[in-house]
């Protein structure tokens, strides 16, 4: 049950971490992402290739990966901010599915089919903890996706810039009138939310369960927008919590031979089970009228 339990929270911290890059972008410019797995792929198989290719230190790969990441994201975030910054939230969060879809077809194009193998983050040292021996590496991710989410809320809440971010999300037009940069904040969070975005896909890729390729990897978008959906795509806190859970509750399902083969399936019902809690008021005014 021990092992369960952490595996769980291992790839639970992972679909954390991604979320925490939806939320980000959805909370500071009200734009939900369907393109963030493209952006963590196409940041993380850079770094893993640029790492083969100069024989670069796990590490020093890493960084790479994030910064293409980071790279990505400020990119779509321009062209989000340049051509769709006054347009309705459905449009945009449409022209990020095409971005996504645009996304993928070029890394699939670059990268190929070909299952990719990520580095421990800790060059593959172990943990014995209850009888179960654990990667440190995977236990550092966790540790990771926590500080993201207390790094991103102190950021925004006690620094002059978050505050600035937070004036543009709820008051767009008033914050471009005094002065606040939108198109520069948008390029920035879009940009910072790539690089987190690619530290969870490095995250998983490093899970030997997870050695995946590209096409298939890219549905990691699915539990990352279930953790930010828990958070409400606002809160950071929330958003962890729920990609923990959602880690855990698949490694549960996984551990039970007849069900493990339908595990992934797992997010739907808990997607249409949060929109109906959500929306339960509606709902239920509906019916009783």
């Amino acid at each position: 049950m021990l092992e369960i339990l952490v595996s769980g929270l291992i790839v639970g911290a992972a679909y954390a971490a991604l979320g925490l890059g939806v939320t980000l972008v959805a909370k500071m410019s009200g734009v939900v992402s369907f393109a963030q797995a493209a952006v963590a792929l196409l940041g993380s198989y850079t770094g893993l290739v640029a790492g083969t290719a100069f024989r670069l230190p796990p590490l020093l790969a890493l960084l790479v990966g994030l910064l293409a990441g980071a790279a990505v994201g400020a990119l779509f975030g321009w062209i989000i901010a340049r051509w769709f910054q006054g347009a309705d939230v459905r449009i945009r969060s449409s022209a990020t599915i095409a971005l996504m879809i645009g996304g993928l077809t070029v890394g699939a194009r670059i990268f190929g089919d070909t299952p990719r193998e990520a580095p421990s983050l800790l060059g593959g040292h172990t943990l014995a903890l209850g009888g179960v021996t654990l990667d440190s590496g995977l236990l550092a991710a966790l540790a990771v996706s926590v500080c993201l989410a207390v790094a991103l809320d102190l950021a925004l809440h006690r620094t002059h810039g978050g505050t600035r971010l937070q004036a543009y999300a709820e008051r767009p037009v008033t914050a471009e009138l005094i002065g606040i940069p939108a198109q520069r904040l948008t390029v920035l969070v879009w940009g910072v939310a790539g690089a987190i975005s690619a530290l969870a896909m490095h995250v998983v890729m490093s899970a030997t369960a997870r050695n995946a390729n590209f096409m298939a990897l890219s549905l990691l978008i699915i539990p990352a927008l279930c953790a930010s959906l828990i958070g409400r795509f606002q809160s950071f806190y929330l958003t962890l919590l729920g990609g923990l859970g959602l880690g855990i509750l698949e490694a549960l399902l996984l551990s039970i031979p007849d069900v493990a083969p339908y595990a992934q399936a797992v997010y739907l019902p808990v997607i249409m089970a949060l929109l109906l809690w959500t929306h339960r008021k509606e709902v239920w005014d509906g019916q009783r009228g």
